[in-house]
């Protein structure tokens, strides 16, 4: 058993940290080889505030998260000059917020996002399709949260610093089994609950400007740029565990991505195939808020009375997956609608692209 100490960017040690999480001491040792650990899903959703759909596919990705909780980790990437850019006339505070990054920009065009809303599910193809519509995010998870994985990741330990504006964490890799490819790990900055503008083609003609919406998952950053850096060598061996310690400011006031709420921000680390017929394939990914929570962070978007439909997986009972007390699965066939338990009426999902 090895253990590689990898720095990407180690800054020195940082005093008067104001938010700092210990090692957890069930993660903080290696992990043995083949220890029955499954694939963590990363869902990319590709949005923007001036896609009309683009919330119809956020609540679906809210939905699979009430399913899978901590194994399916929610990015939302706002991309397109034609969704997503400020509209004119500038300054009026009215879809002002410009929410790209140069790392969404990448994405959109090496992925050939278009047509949002569009998902990237671990960067893997779902019937050969990729970037996936939303109306198979459901299957296109489903297909990849059990498999076994050949690597575990997790964050040992995270701080932030509001006198430097730093956050600091350390990431470890126990390799598991045989890895497909070299790996690169990408370090994201998120911020969640952002109240501003989006444009929700589900309302009414006329109200159909959000102007309180809750975006939710937002990615303000690619900390260690959009491709990450070298982690773990094509020569890994199973017991191998791999360490990486870094501090990274967060965006600059004034930034176009400028963090605002420290509180709602998060660290997301994932590994992906940097070469191979599959490159760019999340092989696992983890999360780590900057201020833990004792309890799911999971509200919808709005209460209004809105079913989307997911197939559930591994339950034979229809009725049996509840999600947080809040929906209720129903079987309609080979699929289920959610239903909030409020109202009874459910709506299809809009046309969209395949």
């Amino acid at each position: 058993m090895r253990n590689l100490i990898i720095p990407i960017l180690l800054i020195a040690s940082l005093s008067g940290c104001d938010i700092i999480d210990q090692p957890k001491a069930e993660t903080a040792s290696p992990v043995v080889a083949g220890g029955g650990v499954t694939r963590n899903v990363l869902l990319e959703d590709c949005t923007g505030h001036l896609c009309p759909n683009c919330p119809e596919a956020a609540l679906i990705a809210d939905h699979l998260k009430g399913v899978y909780g901590d194994r399916l980790v929610v990015v939302a990437v706002h991309m397109s000059s034609t969704f997503a850019a400020p509209q004119l006339p500038l300054g009026d505070g009215v879809y002002d917020t410009d929410f790209r990054t140069p790392a969404g920009n990448e994405y959109e065009t090496t992925f050939s996002v278009s047509g949002l809303p569009k998902g990237l599910i671990g960067r893997a193809p779902y019937n050969n399709l990729m970037p996936v519509s939303r109306s198979n995010w459901s299957p296109a998870v489903a297909q990849l949260i059990d498999l076994p994985a050949s690597i575990d990741l997790w964050f040992d330990t995270l701080s932030y610093n509001s006198a430097t504006d730093m956050v600091s964490a350390t990431v470890k890799a126990a390799v598991l089994n045989a890895i497909p490819a070299p790996q690169n790990l990408t370090i994201y900055l998120t911020e969640d609950h952002i109240i501003d503008w989006q444009e929700d083609g589900s309302q009414p003609l006329g109200q159909q400007d959000i102007e309180n919406y809750e975006h939710r998952h937002v990615l303000r950053a690619a900390l260690n740029s959009p491709w990450g850096e070298a982690f773990i060598s094509a020569d890994a061996q199973p017991g191998d565990t791999l360490i990486s310690t870094f501090s990274y400011p967060l965006p600059s006031v004034g930034a176009v991505n400028q963090v605002l709420n420290t509180d709602n921000c998060a660290l997301v680390a994932y590994v992906s195939n940097s070469a191979g017929a599959a490159q760019y394939e999340v092989q696992q990914v983890t999360e780590r808020k900057f201020v833990p929570r004792g309890t799911p962070d999971f509200r919808p978007h709005t209460d209004r009375p809105i079913c989307t439909f997911m197939l559930l997986w591994g339950c034979s009972d229809p009725t049996c997956q509840v999600v947080n007390d809040r929906s209720r699965g129903v079987a309609e066939g080979a699929r289920s609608t959610y239903l909030h338990p409020t109202y009874r009426t459910c709506k299809p999902l809009p046309n969209e692209e395949p």
